[in-house]
């Protein structure tokens, strides 16, 4: 079973104090960096690490399978990564159609490079919802970022993450085996189930950092990319409390990742390779993702004046470990972009003939290729 649909169980752990290891590593950052903002990331990320393994938590977070269409949800330290001046993204996931009420998960993010590429701002709204009492989460974050160009072709970039998440449910939708009458279903008997709230909301942070190698050759009239990034995320961080059931509250658990994408435009053809992986840890859960896209180019952008962009059809399958095996395509045309996916089940959950999710994405990712890149 996904990540994103696992449950979980508390379990209590012994505390834990500062290590010798963690003041060394937090001095070293902090002496190498001037600058308040990287040290603020590099705490967070620290401190979350050396938490997580020793708090009381439960609960696991939505995903997407077309993970390149969904950065935000990924890294902070992704937030206005591009050559652009503004990109704007729609999801759409809807999960196990056959099981009655499907979860039904919608996207929206928004971010851009800013001062030259040397800042990124953004944001992304989500709802996730689910069964009969419409249960799940609604969520608003803001993303920070701040991007050092490290050499001519490569860049280091750290993000801070930070907004508030409301949990909901319909209550009243539930029919509870103590209603039945011995004859028939009664809703005028009390189902005698204490609740905290059907809603309740809480405030979140998170942290990430991202590497990114990129080299262009071609003439005017083309251009061969290679590009690499690699980063990792933290999020979570202030363990919110989840209060569903009686007077218990359970924390969040701690969500990690680590990505990698490569993208190698083949010389002197219009194919190229786009291999990439995720992996992800939260509590007792783990999820790994890798697959490659093959991408063809309709139109070549142009290397020099970026007077035309470029146009591809991607088309490519991803496995997700003991989960699913999921289909995917793209098609770009200029600033404008769309992806489907299908992810085919291979897991244990066999209840149901349908048992995968359909997913969409609508991107628009104005004049690519435009930012000037600040000096070094």
């Amino acid at each position: 079973m996904a990540l994103a649909r696992k449950q979980s169980y508390p379990e209590i752990l012994p505390s834990y104090g500062k290590s010798k290891s963690s003041v060394i590593s937090y001095r070293c950052i902090t002496k190498r960096m001037s600058n308040k903002f990287y040290i603020y990331s590099f705490c967070l990320l620290l401190i979350a690490g050396c938490r997580l393994p020793f708090t009381l938590l439960t609960a696991q977070d939505i995903h997407f399978s077309q993970l390149s269409e969904t950065p935000l949800l990924i890294n902070p330290g992704l937030t206005g990564v591009y050559d652009g001046y503004l990109r704007g993204i729609m999801n759409y996931r809807n999960q196990w159609p056959s099981m009655g009420k499907p979860y039904n998960t919608m996207m929206g993010s928004f971010d851009m490079p800013l001062l030259e590429g040397k800042l990124g701002a953004g944001a992304y709204f989500y709802s996730d919802k689910a069964g009969d009492t419409k249960f799940g989460t609604t969520q608003a974050n803001l993303s920070v970022s701040s991007i050092i160009q490290t050499q001519q072709e490569s860049k280091l970039s750290f993000g801070l993450q930070f907004g508030f998440a409301q949990h909901s449910a319909n209550l009243s939708t539930i029919k509870w085996p103590n209603q039945y009458n011995g004859m028939s279903y009664d809703p005028g008997i009390a189902h005698n189930e204490a609740f905290n709230a059907s809603s309740f909301g809480y405030f979140d942070m998170g942290a990430g950092m991202n590497y990114e190698f990129e080299t262009t050759t071609g003439t005017i009239v083309g251009k061969d990319i290679f590009r690499f990034d690699a980063g990792a995320a933290f999020f979570h961080a202030t363990m919110p409390k989840q209060r569903h059931y009686g007077n218990s509250s359970e924390k969040l658990y701690g969500r990690i990742i680590a990505h990698s994408t490569i993208r190698y435009d083949v010389p002197g053809t219009l194919v190229g390779i786009v291999p990439s992986f995720i992996y992800m840890m939260q509590g007792p859960a783990s999820e790994l993702n890798i697959g490659t896209l093959i991408r063809y180019k309709i139109n070549q952008g142009t290397k020099i004046t970026n007077f035309s962009t470029e146009s591809a059809f991607s088309a490519g399958v991803h496995y997700r470990l003991k989960d699913a095996i999921v289909p995917q395509i793209y098609f770009e045309m200029s600033d404008f972009g769309i992806g489907v996916s299908y992810d085919i089940n291979v897991s244990s959950y066999t209840g149901q003939k349908s048992t995968g999710a359909f997913e969409i994405s609508i991107k628009y990712a104005s004049m690519r290729g435009a930012v000037r890149k600040p000096k070094i």
